[in-house]
């Protein structure tokens, strides 16, 4: 009798000194399991949104040629080329892209979001769920047994929760590192040489005003000058446009690749794992608590 009521003063004693440290210690974050996962995210999103203001930097480019047409004398025939029929295909692969880009991005913040929360609001919750049961282990109660084990499912659904994402970010983190990272960061840089006439198009800037003559002997240089570039610009983007494209599909599927494993499946399965791994370890049946409840309800 004394060991049992010696053995129920160290559990509540255990329980309430966590629950008062946990109470204390908001958005109490793990040295190297938090800070991994914060930097995958931090990464993952800067280099998202480095490829999305390309796509959009590609779609702004066109978008000033769009109408434009070019001469051209193959072999001294005159041939003039309406570079949006020509252009038109990058710029739909540019706006799918930006999509695909954009949702990865969505789905990342989320996760992020969702993250974040967990630490925040993990630590308080669980301290609440360990007050409880330092006061009601000391209850013989058959209802009050019911309502310790279910706390006590609640409480390893909050853990699992809480390590489930740093832990597949863990594991995207290697993924990222090992697989996607060096196709998406080759892809980007040849968009990159293969869109770089495109972007000249963006960067003008009118000459500065040297009175009446001396600003229309400029502007006529200029002028001159421009549409030189702006032709040489076209005629080497369309020689790339076959390139530009390839690299365009090669993001899109990277990052449909990113949402699908990274941010869909891995965190699904882990989350599956470790209720598993909890199940095994301590007996219970967490991820069925509604289920069983409602199988009794019908009863």
């Amino acid at each position: 009798m004394k060991a049992a009521r010696r053995q129920k003063i160290i559990r509540s004693s255990i329980g309430a000194l966590v629950a008062i440290f946990l109470f204390f210690s908001p958005g109490l974050r793990l040295p190297v399991l938090d800070s991994t996962t914060d930097g995958y995210f931090r990464e993952a999103l800067t280099k998202a949104a480095v490829t999305y203001a390309t796509c959009r930097i590609i779609n702004a480019s066109v978008s000033i040629v769009k109408d434009s047409s070019v001469n051209l004398e193959p072999a001294g025939v005159g041939v003039t080329l309406a570079v949006g029929q020509v252009l038109d295909p990058i710029d739909d692969m540019a706006e799918r892209v930006s999509d695909v880009v954009v949702t990865a991005i969505t789905s990342l913040g989320v996760q992020k979001l969702a993250y974040e929360i967990g630490v925040s609001l993990a630590p308080p919750i669980l301290a609440i769920f360990l007050l409880i049961l330092s006061v009601l282990i000391w209850f013989e109660n058959e209802e009050l047994a019911t309502l310790q084990k279910t706390i006590i499912r609640f409480i390893l659904l909050l853990l699992i929760a809480r390590f489930a994402l740093p832990i597949s970010a863990l594991t995207n983190n290697y993924i990222q590192k090992n697989f996607f990272e060096g196709q998406i960061t080759s892809a980007y840089k040849e968009l990159a040489v293969g869109s770089a006439a495109l972007d000249k198009l963006t960067k003008i800037s009118l000459p500065e005003s040297d009175g009446m003559l001396g600003t229309l002997k400029n502007n006529a240089s200029f002028i001159q000058r421009k549409s030189v570039e702006f032709k040489d610009a076209i005629i080497t983007t369309v020689h790339n446009a076959g390139n530009i494209i390839e690299n365009l599909l090669k993001i899109i599927f990277l990052y449909v690749g990113v949402i699908l494993i990274q941010v869909i499946a891995l965190p699904i399965l882990v989350f599956w794992l470790l209720v598993k791994l909890a199940n095994n370890l301590f007996d219970t049946n967490a991820p069925v608590i509604i289920s069983s409840t409602k199988r009794n309800n019908d009863w």
